[in-house]
């Protein structure tokens, strides 16, 4: 009797279980669907992250005037990338054609190839504009005196630099989402090799 309970129990990570999670995993459409949530997801927690910080740039960074949120727009940008391809990738779900397996593949590769550059660009983006906040409140105790001593011309010329500096550094960093983004493209749009000798 034992031996027939023992035989009559069914582990749950039988090979019958994880066979049938295997065909779940390998459905086309269900990575398609995959790829385009992650996608959105990692982009927006880069974009959510970096916006966090340099909003709080923007509020202290008071002698930047209106370009103190370039920081938020250049943030905010990576969202759209994620925006891009989750777009492209639910176009593919409306069923007028069919998904092989490779392609399902490609799919969630082209998700998680924008959607993990756009969070690391996010990441990058928010720690760069943290530094500056910090050295903002650190300069803006010995503001009142260097003001009294300095013209106000070589003033302006420091302030524009600096400005210039940091927008052309965000850019850089920003690029890091544009080429998950462009390699994201390349996979969502290329064919497989079986569809093409198919057609």
């Amino acid at each position: 009797r034992k031996q027939a309970n023992s035989l009559s129990f069914q582990f749950p990570f039988s090979k019958s279980n994880l066979f049938r999670k295997f065909i779940i995993m390998s459905n086309p459409q269900f990575l398609t669907a995959l790829g385009a949530a992650i996608s959105i997801f990692l982009s927006s927690a880069g974009a959510s992250f970096g916006s966090i910080h340099a909003g709080v740039f923007a509020i202290r960074a008071s002698s930047w005037g209106w370009k103190s949120f370039c920081p938020i727009v250049i943030a905010g940008v990576l969202a759209i990338y994620g925006i891009i391809v989750a777009v492209i990738l639910c176009g593919k779900l409306n069923g007028a054609t069919s998904l092989s397996e490779m392609e399902g593949y490609k799919n969630l590769c082209s998700g998680l190839a924008v959607g993990s550059a756009c969070l690391t660009s996010g990441f990058g983006i928010g720690k760069f504009i943290r530094a500056q906040t910090e050295c903002l409140s650190q300069e803006k105790p010995n503001s009142g005196s260097d003001s009294q001593t300095e013209p106000l011309l070589n003033h302006r010329n420091e302030n524009r630099g600096e400005i210039v500096k940091t927008i052309l550094a965000l850019i850089f960093i920003e690029a890091i989402g544009l080429y998950g983004l462009i390699v994201g493209l390349m996979l969502s749009s290329g064919k497989s090799s079986a569809t093409a000798l198919a057609e």
